[in-house]
């Protein structure tokens, strides 16, 4: 790797090696390149050919891309486009009405983060990260040279029922780690890959810290709709005075599954909006123009898509915890939101070594824990949002194939 620029070799994260055996990036090469069924059920996303879009977004597509929509957008977005999402957003986040200055649409979700990290971060920066989180954030921490201080999250007794039973983050190592003046925090919410939904009080101790000391935070809430049994969902831009130190970002990728059209959608004060763009029209220049029309509609024209799709997830969640927990090999807490579960592998054996057997031997790719930082090991995430007339044999292939693997 001496031939690499030194970003792309921490991108890599060769400091895993101590842990997994092996550099990330090359872990990753070797999951891509195992053997396994031409058409393997891929557990790592939702099944968008049995969730797909809403009704309104191929139409809405082919609208703007015969002459309706704009082929050169400016670089943050169509203004129209734009007005539209704050005051819609508006409403999700709970916060007075932004304009379209605050708004930038990306190219998806993650170039969103990549571009918000990018208009913030200097090297050497010291970065928060809660562990574990979503599997790119600590990658492109690395990429841009911070410095990352992982949060542990609390763990209850897996397989606990109950509203007490979620793993949170531990709060007197967020505040140990705050004295220490970071210039960011960075976290999803909910938890991806654990889906846990903070409690009002955890949110509050993330904004009361970030206030006292000084830092800005990113806040990725692609799954804040995705929640299930009731459950509130606490914004952290909607705290008092944290609407102009935080980034919110959100989508309709996975929600309405319109990964395909590429669509990510950052919310922040305008000036730090105006240094995503600049970041924007050196890179990717716009998200694709005739796609940004779908996010008009969005949020606005689909309550009823997402409350049968709430309905099929949490059916699909909850056949899929009593499943992994009536087995002897994996346990698992249910999630209050994403589409995810991140259940504990019982054997012993590697994360590798068990998302390698499942990909050969069973025909399904999940996402080894490790990937989501050094408190995932052990654990694999699950996305159950899958096509029911496949998902239980699958289910029973995984347990049979992760009993199988004995530990090194």
């Amino acid at each position: 790797m001496q031939h690499l620029p030194q970003a792309l070799q921490r991108l890599s994260m060769p400091e895993l090696t101590g842990q997994i055996g092996q550099s990330l990036r090359d872990a990753e090469r070797e999951l891509e390149n195992a053997p396994g069924p031409a058409r393997p059920l891929d557990a790592t996303y939702a099944d968008t050919h049995r969730f797909p879009p809403p009704a309104w977004a191929l139409p809405t597509f082919a609208e703007a891309a015969s002459g309706q929509g704009m082929t050169y957008t400016p670089y943050r977005g169509d203004r129209g486009v734009r007005g539209a999402v704050a005051e819609n957003v508006s409403t999700v986040l709970g916060v007075p009405a932004t304009g379209p200055a605050d708004v930038i649409l990306t190219p998806g979700t993650q170039g969103a983060l990549f571009t918000a990290l990018a208009a913030i971060l200097s090297p050497g920066d010291l970065v928060l990260l809660p562990d574990p989180d979503y599997l790119s954030t600590e990658r492109m921490l690395r990429y841009f040279g911070a410095e990352v201080r992982r949060i542990p999250m609390v763990w209850p007794h897996e397989g606990a029922a109950g509203r007490g039973a979620r793993p949170t983050l531990d709060l007197e190592e967020l505040e140990r780690a705050a004295a220490l003046k970071p210039r960011l925090m960075v976290f999803s919410h909910p938890n991806n890959p654990t889906g846990a939904v903070y409690d009002e009080a955890t949110v509050e101790a993330i904004a009361d810290a970030a206030r006292r000391h000084d830092f800005q935070v990113i806040a990725d809430e692609l799954y804040c709709r995705l929640v299930y049994d009731g459950e509130e969902f606490f914004h952290l831009a909607a705290r008092e005075g944290m609407a102009e130190r935080t980034v919110t970002l959100l989508g309709p990728s996975k929600t309405e599954s319109l990964s395909g059209y590429r669509l990510g959608v950052a919310v922040a004060p305008t000036a730090l909006v105006d240094a995503m763009e600049d970041v924007q029209s050196c890179t990717a220049l716009r998200a694709p123009s005739y796609a940004q029309h779908l996010l008009a509609r969005w949020i606005a024209d689909d309550q009823d898509f997402l409350k049968e799709r709430l309905v099929e997830y949490q059916a699909l969640r909850d056949t899929t915890v009593r499943k992994l927990n009536a087995s002897s090999v994996m346990r698992v807490n249910a999630s209050y939101g994403t589409a995810y579960l991140f259940p504990e592998v019982l054997t012993g054996a590697s994360d590798q070594a068990v998302a390698l057997a499942l990909k050969e031997h069973a025909g399904v790719i999940v996402n080894p824990g490790y990937q989501f930082g050094a408190a995932g090991t052990g654990r694999m995430r699950l996305c159950f949002a899958q096509d029911e007339a496949v998902w239980d044999a699958a289910l029973d292939r995984v347990l049979d194939v992760v009993s199988s693997v004995k530990p090194a």
